[in-house]
């Protein structure tokens, strides 16, 4: 597998770094593009594993560095922050500037859009906004908001934004979230257990310095002002119906874990019920936040890659209605 780095510089001036991994003797034609999403407080080079199951089946595969995250994080600039204002939208349009890469440079190959955790949410809004520039929606280590939820997490994101300012760092903020979800599995051995099973995994996350840092209040503002609007039925119905969607979790993922009526399956029904025709979820049993990195994670990716095998088109996707191969159109205008 070879690695590349790409850069690309957003509409704003900002840098954005991206990784590519292909395998250049590959000789049929590319299966698909899988362009990911990663979490917050981490960065794309932990998903190299990954890469290399999805290029092992001819994949080509794209991350990047969120801002204010990784190497998109350059001198001067705030690790955990996305800009001081219009954070969000800003991602998303991050998002469709690789996006459009992909497509100039890989036409006629269909596009998985797959987003982990905070990326996860980021895929939703990117899916509202620019549904038919991809062929499939992958969510996992996602949740489901109530409204009740939302609003709390605004109540205490407004109290310690007037507290210590836009780009303070909130403890009692990584508390009722990480620490929380940390708690689910005592006794622990580190503050990232609720992570994985695994302790190399988790042993790889603490001790590397892009990781399990502290997001700036703003970007706590930004992030849950998107999953408001994620969570709108209005919104929600400007996804493409035809867009196939597979969330897969683990069953103990304390940012979804409900013992009767799991958030997942919530989250599945709500796509539904709001007019997706392909959706799919599924839970592995005692698994935690980063499925990805479970100790039963080839069994993950075999039912991942399975699923698209099913449900994406190859190269002759423009049959079933599939946007790839299409000319890149102007960047939609935010939701408001």
């Amino acid at each position: 597998m070879r690695e590349e780095i790409v850069n690309l510089i957003a509409d704003d001036g900002h840098k954005l770094f991206v990784r590519k991994w292909s395998n250049p003797d590959w000789k049929k034609p590319v299966t698909g593009i899988l362009q990911i999403n990663h979490g917050m407080a981490e960065h794309s080079a932990r998903y190299a594993d990954i890469a290399e199951r999805f290029v092992e089946k001819g994949y080509v595969v794209f991350a990047q560095d969120h801002r204010g995250h990784g190497y998109s994080v350059l001198k001067g600039e705030l690790l955990g922050h996305y800009a001081d204002k219009n954070g969000w939208q800003k991602v998303i349009s991050d998002v469709y500037q690789l996006n459009e890469h992909i497509r100039l440079n890989f036409p006629n190959a269909p596009i998985i859009l797959m987003g982990h955790s905070m990326g996860s949410f980021i895929v939703q809004a990117y899916a509202i906004q620019h549904g038919e520039t991809v062929d499939a929606m992958v969510l996992t280590g996602c949740a489901y908001h109530t409204p009740f939820t939302i609003r709390y997490a605004e109540s205490v994101m407004r109290i310690e934004f007037a507290r210590t300012g836009p780009k303070g760092r909130s403890k009692l903020i990584d508390f009722l979230t990480f620490g929380l979800y940390n708690r689910e599995f005592s006794p622990v051995r580190s503050p990232a257990d609720w992570l994985s099973r695994d302790p190399r995994q988790v042993d790889a996350y603490v001790n590397d310095n892009m990781c399990g840092f502290l997001c700036t209040n703003q970007l706590w503002i930004d992030l849950v002002n998107g999953i408001k609007v994620i969570s709108k039925p209005k919104n929600i119905q400007r996804i493409p119906n035809k867009l196939p969607i597979l969330i897969f979790s683990g069953e103990r993922d304390p940012m979804s874990y409900h013992p009767k009526n799991h958030g997942i399956k919530q989250l599945a029904e709500r796509f539904k019920a709001n007019g997706q025709r392909t959706v799919q979820y599924k839970l592995f049993p005692q698994g935690r936040h980063e499925i990805l990195n479970e100790v039963n994670r080839h069994e993950v990716v075999d039912f991942w890659l399975n699923w698209l095998d099913h449900h994406v088109p190859t190269q002759k996707g423009l049959e079933k209605g599939s946007p790839s191969g299409k000319k890149p159109q102007p960047e939609a205008s935010a939701l408001l």
